[in-house]
């Protein structure tokens, strides 16, 4: 089952890879994807546009959970949503009154182009389902599928990891 706050994103990444019928992927295999290249936002301090109505998040393709806070420690209140709408692709967040504090954001961020790569790189192993990703009168190849791939890894970038793992001689 998947989590109802990454329903428009597992929507967003099936247009992206031509499956809007379902008939490749799974919403569970989707999600699985994107949680591959999550990245957790604790606290971010956002950026305050010239307008002081608009603030800006480092990050975009956020799950739909986000929280805003007028604070960065544990005695501060949330921001009700209903102060405010956002651009959850982009990472914008516009106010309905000014505010004269600072926000900040908890949330998830998703690589999205990361996600499309481990698509069509799955896709390109099952030569069964890949035969039958045709699209019109274009049909893909092996070879088409791990370039298409390639080319979102570029996008993607570095995956940065936290866990150093060590190994000792015998």
């Amino acid at each position: 089952m998947i989590r109802n706050t990454m329903e428009w994103l597992i929507h967003f990444l099936r247009r992206k890879v031509n499956d809007t019928e379902s008939e490749i992927w799974t919403d569970e295999q989707l999600q699985d994807y994107l949680d591959m290249w999550r990245i957790n936002i604790n606290r971010e301090r956002l950026k305050v546009g010239s307008d002081g109505y608009t603030y800006y998040s480092s990050y975009g393709m956020l799950e739909s959970d986000v929280k805003l806070w007028d604070g960065a420690d544990g005695s501060a209140n949330e921001i009700p949503g209903n102060k405010y709408v956002s651009n959850l692709v982009d990472g914008v967040f516009t106010f309905f009154s000014k505010m004269d504090t600072n926000c900040y954001l908890d949330g998830k961020s998703y690589n999205i182009h990361a996600g499309i790569a481990e698509c069509l790189e799955q896709l390109a192993m099952d030569q069964n389902k890949a035969r039958s990703w045709s699209r019109g009168a274009v049909s893909y190849t092996h070879y088409d599928l791990m370039e298409m791939a390639k080319y979102h890894r570029n996008l993607a970038g570095i995956r940065d990891v936290s866990i150093m793992k060590t190994y000792r001689k015998r």
